[in-house]
């Protein structure tokens, strides 16, 4: 038997989709998560009958699309053995505060709500399949959280047969949802591992999402003769007039002044050569005196929302940024094939899933 297998779920309908589907709880920032753990608990112990359609077990097609960006997958069931015996493999250390939080969600909440984001080698059976999908009305359509437009497809039983056989072959990584993954293999643990159940998942080709990158600050201050002098020691460095000519490993911004780091030296496989752990062990670490996620003078902030703000706080402080690129999938992917895991807040993939549109 297939471990990617059609969902038994109820489908969010159309007039009840704005108010039930929402950012994932673990996405949310760490402020916010109380008490929104607190009201979706309470949301879904009160789902109503007439907000979610019953339907055969299927396979759907999922679409997330703004402007001119689209992410389709397929959203099916996966077998929790997937993710124990390598089918499923991760790349990211999870916070047990966090998945215990999580557990105690999933446990009391009447039903589940959450998708967990795969990716697998692109398959050109599972396209022909995708792609006949679109064609037929949609059992569901609307603009969701963050202005993303949503698109729901029922595929043909006659196609699920396909999409088990291709999809349980391949190996899938987690792009989203690494402490949802670790919270429902505890509570099915705990629940005695009842047979046939799996986890909820959205499953795209490689080139499904994107990759994000975390940036780095110290606060200050920070000394910039000591911290140049430890740059080059190691490094190639070279002063910058901005953030777009940087081209090396990573850019430092620091009393006032841009420089391009460029790492001259051969790289080491798996986590130990990726820019954020070079970072780390060779800068982070000497310049904090501790294992730099050890330090409160330490700042993450994605590069999504650019650097113009921690400039101007490294201004302010007298502190220090770091930019990173996001690491390549091809890095992400052998860091999963070895086992290892990436430091925390390394990359992310965007766009998220969101929770709300499948209940079971």
């Amino acid at each position: 038997m297939s471990v990617v297998r059609p969902l038994a779920a109820r489908v969010v309908r159309q007039g009840y989709a704005a108010d039930n589907v929402s950012r994932m709880l673990d996405t949310l920032p760490a402020a916010e998560r109380p008490g929104a753990v607190e009201a979706r608990t309470d949301a879904l112990r009160t789902v109503t009958e007439d907000a979610y359609a019953a339907t055969d077990t299927a396979f759907y097609v999922y679409r997330l699309r703004r402007g001119d960006e689209e992410h389709v997958g397929v959203v099916g069931d996966v077998a929790h053995e997937a993710f124990l015996d390598g089918r499923v493999r991760g790349h990211e250390a999870v916070q047990p505060r966090r998945v215990e939080g999580l557990v105690e969600h999933f446990s009391s909440a009447a039903v589940r709500s959450e998708l967990v984001a795969l990716l697998h080698r692109p398959v050109p059976e599972v396209v022909a399949v995708v792609d006949q999908a679109v064609v037929a009305d949609p059992v569901l359509t609307f603009t969701g959280p963050d202005d993303w437009e949503q698109t729901v497809w029922r595929v043909p039983q006659s196609a699920s047969t396909v999409l088990a056989a291709e999809l349980g072959r391949r190996v899938h990584y987690i792009a989203d949802g690494h402490h949802r993954v670790a919270a429902s293999l505890t509570v099915w643990e705990r629940r005695g591992r009842p047979s046939g159940a799996g986890v909820m998942c959205v499953m795209y080709p490689f080139d499904g999402l994107r990759l994000r990158a975390f940036h780095r600050r110290v606060t200050g201050p920070v000394r910039t003769d000591e911290l140049l002098a430890l740059l080059a020691a190691g490094f190639v460095v070279r002063e910058v007039a901005g953030a777009g000519e940087v081209e090396g490993f990573c850019g430092v911004y620091v009393d006032g002044r841009w420089h391009d780091v460029v790492h001259p030296h051969e790289r080491l496989p798996g986590v130990a050569g990726l820019d954020v752990a070079i970072l780390d062990e060779q800068v982070l670490a000497p310049l904090l005196g501790v294992a730099p996620h050890a330090s409160p003078r330490l700042e993450i902030a994605s590069a999504l929302d650019g650097v113009a703000a921690l400039t101007q706080a490294c201004d302010s402080d007298g502190g220090a940024l770091f930019t990173l690129r996001p690491p390549t999938l091809d890095q992400l992917i052998e860091v999963a094939d070895r086992g290892e895991v990436m430091p925390p807040k390394t990359t992310y993939f965007d766009p998220k899933p969101y929770a709300g549109i499948f209940i079971r």
